[in-house]
């Protein structure tokens, strides 16, 4: 019972961080430090720490999530640790101990260890009253509190949701009582002086360090010129606090890259001594911070204030994939990366840094604006109003086209991009992010997931270094756009610059998503009519379009292929085209059975059909006017795009015209009209189908002696005519039990079937889908005849619904 009560217990309160879980291939995603480490009472993302196969072999990274738009957490380093001292061996150590005997003492319980306690008290919400919630490990009763049992020797199982960092153990207890909310904070870290390996068991304990002088530590570091040069400037003791005693932090580029700042200069500017260029104060001071700045206590999107006026530095984290075998985060300053960190001197807290830091005075549109290479994105920032953004103090980082990749843009998504016009922003935003994101976060060898301000992904690959190559290796998005210059740091983000422009699907004109679709035909009548920009700038619409299968023979392909001349600003093939498209944009999962005004004026008419034999009440196949939905669903803009099978063209008769105009249908109509149900097959208010037979039908009767006049002309042609519009695309093959009939208005149920071709009752359909204005009409081979009611009742009968039906499901589902 005992065991049972612990497993609920561990269940229900065990709050889970975000460790990658990896797997085959590299194919890895990374999170920022805070995002994948984040405080008590938000909720946390499951995830699986790296397995062992049997043999002991790591498995690989695979698809992590991701670094994310979301707001930045204040605690990133923050983890949740489980402890269960249960066996008193290695087994489980990752949950910090798991073994007989007496449980192992954690380092912060150790000597050396300098504790600290803070108390805050604040008014409570209502839903914080009386609420307490107690991290500290005490012995009491509740959920997150510590519960002891005499089992193979002793059981001990504690929650603690505690700040875990190598010199650091940060536990709360928070407790509402009478409308107070107080907070106690208990720090314990290493004193001074004393430390623990970045890396070490959770029982490691402070033990002491050797601390030396600045300079000396800078040394050791592999960052001893910078600093030399600083005391050869007079700027070093400026740096360090002037004798104030105050702590100091102090980021020291390393000296490859500051000799390799001091040439650039050299060759820049033609400056013979080039220390003296390098010697500015204001190089020195930019990377010296007061107080001491751990990084793991810097959350990120920080700004520190250096000692230079008006400068900052801000700190970025990123966490890596453990299976890489690299350090578990990467940090940033200024998107500069980090390489050795917290490393303690006498007179400061010393970080090393791959490259100098710039003064930073533009935010990143005053960067974009002062570029000559950037000048149409700059318009096209300013006429969508995202400039805004790039104005503001909020962090961003953008991926920059040059004028160059818009050239490269077919001509209707860069005329959309230039004037800014339908959903440019949309285009751009796809470029943007709400966090800093350096190139750093990327690792050769394994992919980077952002999401942008549409909530989509990019992906991000760096690849691997060649043999013979220097500098940094290539990172590409998408893998379509190259990263060409990287980490252009402004006041509120980076910058980095690409060559191509990246789409979206959901942002392209209409016209640009057919081609993209493979809708060339009816693309190029578009163009060929001149109304092309015309139609992209259509808001709230959906298209059927014709495949390219359904137009090829029509006579306005064999006209764009022979004559295109004749096309442009060509008034019928406009009403041809406008009468593809339909107000409002309606997607699939929105779909009913109604008619629906086109642009062009007239209407199409939607059905819905059934195609599974038990569950006819699903409709997953749709028409309109009987051209039957193939693709659907590419969205463009606000507006919709679905690909039908044939090319629609509005009717102009109704059924008795149809009946009239066509010499092959005369019998048919004599008895329509000896039946006096004229009116009711010229009438445009009803929704019917028609099946007619031809007239050789009637002859072939007459030869064989079946053709004597009908004794109730009404009651044949009644049998002939449906109250509702079926399209052969909704006769699908059935057998018993799952037969399906229609109703004709003399109230005979026609069973419906396919085989080689669509078969009612015992008429084949040899001509399908004729649309009339009142209806649709099928050509027949046979006169129907009515099986006797009394056979009909011995089955089953599945009625598809009538005219206003709607949907009971997701429609898109089925399809």
């Amino acid at each position: 019972m005992l065991r049972l009560w612990a497993c609920l217990l561990l269940l229900g309160s065990i709050q889970i961080q975000a460790v990658p879980f990896y797997g085959d291939g590299y194919d890895t995603e990374f999170v920022p430090l805070e995002h994948q480490q984040q405080p008590q009472g938000r909720q946390e993302t499951a995830a699986t720490v790296p397995a062992q196969t049997p043999n002991g072999v790591e498995q690989k990274p695979f698809n992590v999530d991701t670094i994310t738009t979301d707001v930045n957490s204040p605690n990133p380093a923050i983890f949740f640790q489980q402890s269960f001292p249960f066996f008193g061996n290695e087994f489980f150590n990752s949950f910090g101990g798991f073994g007989f005997g007496a449980a192992q003492e954690p380092w912060w319980k150790g000597p050396n260890v300098c504790t600290e306690k803070e108390e805050d008290e604040t008014v409570a919400t209502e839903t914080e009253a009386e609420e307490t919630v107690d991290t500290f490990g005490q012995e009491r009763d509740g959920v997150t509190n510590v519960v002891r049992s005499p089992l193979f020797g002793q059981f001990q199982f504690s929650v603690n949701s505690c700040a875990e960092k190598p010199n650091k153990h940060v536990c709360t207890k928070i407790v509402n009582q009478n409308g107070k909310k107080k907070t106690l904070t208990l720090t314990r870290q290493c004193c001074y002086g004393y430390g623990r390996p970045r890396n070490a068991d959770f029982t490691t304990p402070c033990e002491k360090i050797d601390i030396k002088d600045v300079e000396a530590t800078a040394s050791d570091m592999g960052a001893k010129q910078f600093l030399e040069s600083a005391r050869t400037a007079g700027e070093l003791a400026d740096m360090l606090g002037a004798g104030s005693g105050k702590k100091v932090t102090l980021f020291v580029p390393n000296d490859a890259a500051f000799m390799e700042y001091r040439g650039h200069h050299q060759q820049e500017n033609n400056v013979e001594d080039a220390k003296a260029e390098a010697s500015k104060p204001s190089i020195y001071k930019l990377h010296a911070v007061l107080g001491e700045v751990q990084l793991e206590d810097v959350p990120n999107e920080k700004l520190l204030q250096t000692e230079l006026p008006d400068q900052k530095i801000r700190i970025n984290s990123y966490q890596l994939p453990a299976a890489l075998g690299l350090e578990p985060y990467r940090f940033a300053a200024n998107c500069v990366p980090i390489e050795k960190h917290d490393k303690l001197s006498e007179q400061a807290l010393v970080h090393t840094l791959g490259g100098v830091l710039k003064p930073l005075t533009k935010n990143l549109m005053d960067i974009i604006r002062e570029r000559a290479d950037m000048s149409i994105m700059r318009t096209v920032l300013e006429k969508t109003n995202l400039s805004a953004m790039l104005e503001d103090d909020k962090p961003v980082t953008i991926f920059v086209p040059t004028d160059a990749a818009f050239d490269k843009l077919e001509p209707h998504l860069r005329r959309a991009l230039k004037e800014g016009r339908g959903c440019a922003s949309n285009i751009l935003k796809n470029h943007l992010l709400d966090l800093t994101f350096c190139s750093l976060a990327t690792v050769p060898g394994a992919k980077t997931t952002a999401y942008n301000l549409l909530g989509e992904p990019l992906l991000l690959n760096r690849t691997h270094r060649a043999a013979n190559q220097t500098g940094p290796t290539p990172i590409y998005i998408n893998n379509l756009a190259k990263i060409i210059d990287a980490d252009i740091m402004g006041t509120n983000g980076v910058l980095h610059v690409i060559d191509t422009i990246l789409p979206t699907e959901s942002a392209l004109p209409m016209t640009s998503l057919m081609s993209q679709k493979n809708l060339t035909i009816f693309q190029r009548l578009l163009e060929a009519s001149g109304y092309d920009d015309q139609f992209d700038d259509l808001d709230n619409v959906t298209i059927f379009a014709p495949t390219d299968k359904a137009l090829q023979n029509t006579e306005w392909a064999r006209m764009l292929k022979e004559q295109p001349e004749l096309l442009n600003h060509n008034l019928d093939l406009l009403e041809f085209l406008n009468y593809h498209v339909v107000k409002p944009m309606i997607k699939t999962c929105d779909l009913s059975e109604k008619s629906l005004p086109t642009v062009a004026g007239s209407s199409v008419r939607l059905n819905l059909y059934s195609t599974h034999a038990l569950f006819s009440d699903v409709m997953n196949r749709a028409t309109v006017n009987c051209a039957r939905l193939v693709h659907f669903d590419d969205e463009s803009c606000g507006s919709v795009l679905h690909q039908v099978d044939r090319a629609l063209t509005p009717p102009k008769n109704n059924m008795l015209k149809l009946l009239e105009a066509n010499p092959n249908y005369s019998k048919f109509l004599e008895l329509v009209r000896k039946a006096n149900l004229t009116q009711l097959l010229s009438n445009d208010s009803r929704s019917l189908t028609l099946l007619v037979p031809k007239n050789d039908v009637f002859e072939e009767l007459n030869e064989s002696g079946e053709g004597s006049k009908p004794a109730d002309p009404m009651a044949l042609v009644k049998t002939h005519i449906v109250e509702d519009v079926v399209c052969c695309a909704g006769i699908i093959p059935t057998n018993w039990p799952f037969v399906r009939s229609i109703e004709s208005i003399s109230g005979q149920h026609l069973r419906i079937t396919r085989d080689r071709r669509p078969k009612i009752e015992n008429a084949g359909v040899t001509k399908c889908d004729v649309v009339a204005t009142n209806g649709i009409l099928h050509e027949i081979n046979d006169i129907i005849v009515p099986r006797p009611q009394r056979q009909q009742q011995q089955r089953p009968q599945l009625i598809p619904p009538g005219a206003g039906y709607q949907p009971q499901g997701d429609f898109d589902v089925f399809f």
